[in-house]
């Protein structure tokens, strides 16, 4: 989906340095690997990076770096970085001076994660539809979305559930089979295989042959 072959193998080989086990684990020197792929580029090495200067592992934190490199993946549609980035146009502080605050920003990010069948953007989306923040209360959408992020999770999505009944209760018969025909159609494509910034990091180490299949972090 992104980058060179080699890239992506530069990226799944990096999986070890970060989740591996404390003996193989060198987080500094797997940022500095991700930089090198980020400046090329490469949209899941860029949002790794955005997630290791906000989390400030194996670099400085750095929220104005973070949000800089977490957009640039945005902007080539890597979901993770959509959902991320939507959430720093709502952070309190005002999003640590990285950017202004805006929910309707935050919603078109977030938007575009829950398109790409990212759970976070989904679960996101349908928050905001639930309470009316940033956007008009509309229950349906709210049942739709957060049935999505139910569907598109690999555990167990009891705020997704909740949310999902709770929309659900506020259908009539006919909103709740027209939601549900819409959602049937949504189910057959997501969610994709890089949804997910770790499964898909998983994904590509697997696949490299730098962890063995079913390896969990």
């Amino acid at each position: 989906m992104w980058g060179t072959i080699g890239q992506r193998t530069a990226f799944g080989e990096l999986w070890p340095l970060w989740y591996g086990p404390p003996e193989a684990r060198d987080r500094r020197l797997a940022a500095a690997k991700l930089r090198t792929l980020a400046d090329q580029g490469y949209a899941p090495a860029q949002f790794g990076l955005g997630l290791a200067y906000f989390d400030g592992d194996g670099v400085r934190r750095d929220y104005v770096r973070s949000f800089q490199f977490c957009l640039t993946s945005a902007e080539q549609g890597y979901p993770s970085a959509e959902n991320m980035v939507g959430n720093y146009y709502v952070m309190a502080k005002p999003a640590h001076n990285a950017c202004a605050l805006s929910s309707a920003d935050s919603l078109r990010w977030q938007r575009r994660a829950a398109d790409h069948g990212n759970v976070a953007g989904q679960y996101n989306l349908a928050l905001a539809y639930w309470t009316g923040h940033g956007v008009d209360r509309n229950p349906v959408e709210a049942y739709v979305w957060a049935s999505l992020s139910v569907h598109c999770s690999r555990i167990k999505n009891r705020m997704g559930e909740v949310l999902c009944d709770r929309a659900a209760a506020e259908l009539d018969a006919a909103q709740k089979a027209a939601a549900d025909r819409r959602l049937s159609d949504l189910k057959r494509d997501l969610p994709h295989p890089w949804s997910e910034h770790l499964d898909y990091w998983r994904l590509l180490a697997e696949c490299t042959g730098a962890i063995p299949p079913g390896e969990s972090a």
